[in-house]
């Protein structure tokens, strides 16, 4: 059983992490065509509402469909629980439109152009919770790369067309999404398969859902503050430093790809595996994961120059100096990733709320600290302290469960 849960769980996250590089070199040149499409002013500014987005959209991104996502994985009635999933999400999307928009004025941009971030960013969060419960994974991996290889196509036509504006380009990012959602439900129809059988949403699924995704969503919120929430800092308190940091973030972003996968296919995994195999496949993930994290982290520091030299124009050179302490913020982020969805899968999301709530606090602090004077390198550090901080905490939380479940085998041992 354990051999069998190992082989699924690193042939699964196989699948999606080469889905996912392949996804995310499609979606890498979208900065790199951007940047030499528009000003830098105007590279700062899209990535500024796409970074602000994310972060008031987390209500809506980490909640609900994080917890359908587990429910869709250990239960059936898979229909009720996305039905019910929708109904639990309409107020928290109200309040996400509401934050992003008032941020958008306090930043004197379009507020309209934010709420388009945060509808297409929701649209996505629910498709790819549905296909992750339904453990559809060679179709998610299809998604994100049909849905990257739109965005790049459609940037470069409005490049041609010499229509390449700050609004279009939101757009293209916003609603991307509905391109691949049509092609998969025209000829796999996963959304058709999931609505069979009782599909009203009922009291009962949403108390559930909601007493899930409370604390799912407080830690997305956290998350958000730690690694989107820097472009709202930098914009407000530094903002000649917006787009170098804005491109040093986009090119940081490889370091999260085999996390991002292993943990994808973690949570499902781990859901339905008895207690042996989560405590087998969760030490696997994170060795793997701490040794590709250290040789990227090297790699980076060695050759930040270089990359940035090679990819972006020659007005992003400073961006080479904040890219070593990125890389190694996001480095700290993908072992908290799989410690995080490890705990989702378990059904107890509380103590990677708490432990992101704490590292939240101590990048917010940091941001305001270090970000005026020290501009992208000071924003870059208050992210590096502040995951650490949430990394060590969750770290810690685990290692006290994992003495608990020792300790309580002699006893269960005993008692059989």
């Amino acid at each position: 059983m354990i051999r069998r849960r190992l082989g699924s769980l690193w042939s699964e996250a196989g699948v999606v992490l080469a889905g996912n590089v392949f996804a995310r070199g499609l979606g890498f040149l979208f900065p790199l065509v951007l940047a030499r499409a528009v000003t830098k002013h105007d590279f700062g500014t899209v990535y500024f509402f796409i970074g602000t987005g994310f972060f008031v959209s987390e209500l809506v991104l980490t909640g609900f469909p994080t917890a359908l996502t587990r429910f869709m994985a250990a239960e059936g009635t898979k229909g009720a629980w996305f039905s019910s999933s929708i109904v639990g999400g309409i107020p928290l999307l109200a309040v996400s439109l509401a934050a992003g928009e008032a941020l958008a004025a306090l930043a004197h941009e379009p507020p309209a152009l934010m709420s388009m971030v945060v509808v297409g960013l929701s649209i996505d969060a629910y498709y790819f919770g549905l296909l992750q419960g339904l453990k559809r994974f060679k179709l998610l991996a299809s998604y994100r790369v049909s849905a990257n290889l739109a965005q790049i196509v459609l940037l470069l036509g409005a490049v041609a067309l010499g229509i390449d504006s700050t609004g279009v380009a939101i757009a293209i990012y916003s609603f991307v999404y509905v391109v691949p959602i049509a092609a998969i439900e025209l000829l796999r129809r996963p959304l058709r398969h999931a609505l069979r059988g009782t599909v009203r949403p009922d009291r009962e699924r949403v108390r559930r859902l909601t007493r899930f995704a409370v604390p799912a969503l407080i830690s997305g919120t956290a998350y958000a503050a730690l690694t989107q929430a820097d472009l709202l800092f930098v914009r407000l308190l530094a903002p000649g430093a917006l787009g170098d940091y804005a491109a040093a973030r986009n090119l940081a972003q490889p370091v999260l790809l085999a996390p991002y996968a292993i943990a994808i296919v973690m949570l499902p995994t781990v859901a339905s595996a008895d207690q042996e195999d989560r405590w087998r496949l969760l030490s696997r993930a994170m060795v793997v994961t701490a040794a590709l994290g250290v040789v990227l982290v090297a790699a980076y520091a060695a050759g930040s120059q270089l990359l940035v030299g090679a990819v972006l124009p020659g007005d992003y050179a400073h961006a080479a100096s904040s890219l070593p302490v990125l890389a190694a913020a996001l480095a700290a982020m993908g072992l908290y990733s799989i410690l995080s969805q490890w705990w989702m899968g378990i059904g107890r999301p509380g103590p990677p709320a708490l432990a992101l709530s704490f590292g939240a606090l101590v990048a917010i602090g940091l941001q305001v600290a270090l970000t005026p004077a020290h501009g992208a390198i000071g924003a870059a550090t208050a992210i590096a302290a502040g995951v650490g901080c949430a990394s060590l905490a969750l770290g810690a939380a685990t290692a006290r469960a994992r003495v608990r479940a020792r300790r309580a085998e002699p006893a269960l041992a005993t008692s059989g």
